[in-house]
């Protein structure tokens, strides 16, 4: 009986010793990254797989607008006392709008038209250098999924 828990409490101690021995051998604990911190990287991949598996399944639709690009223009141009320049057609968050760009007082924003019902959505002011870092993050990203 004696030499049966010996055998037992040996093998325990030497699985104890091999587990200790592969966690400190790995890249891991080298560099000084936590359990927590891996698993924290792990939830960030799930959550970025995720938003993958959303934007494919709201690929966008067939075209369609009830509101022509003037008077999304003239939406936006009510909604912030500006001058509208330019009014896109996107597909964005599942639907598509028009993104109009206003200038007021040296300022330039975004509003963003419902091209089916005419509802004003966000409104962001930008600058050239934060259209800049912003498209590049998106051409990053694009490059990035191949």
């Amino acid at each position: 009986m004696k030499n049966a828990f010996r055998l037992v409490l040996g093998s325990l101690i030497a699985a104890s010793f091999v587990a200790t021995f592969s966690v400190m051998a790995s890249p891991a604990f080298a560099s000084g990254k936590t359990l927590l911190q891996s698993k924290a990287k792990q939830k960030e991949v799930e959550d970025d797989e995720k938003e993958a598996k959303s934007v494919k399944a709201t690929k966008p639709t067939k075209p369609s607008a009830k509101l022509s690009p003037v008077d999304a223009m003239k939406l936006a141009e009510g909604k912030t006392g500006g001058k509208a320049k330019i009014a896109t057609f996107e597909f964005e968050d599942g639907k598509w709008i028009y993104g109009v760009v206003v200038v007021n007082a040296h300022k330039l924003m975004e509003v963003e038209i419902d091209a089916t019902s005419g509802k004003v959505g966000d409104v962001e002011s930008f600058t050239a250098d934060s259209e800049a870092k912003e498209f590049k993050a998106e051409l990053a990203k694009m490059a990035k999924e191949g």
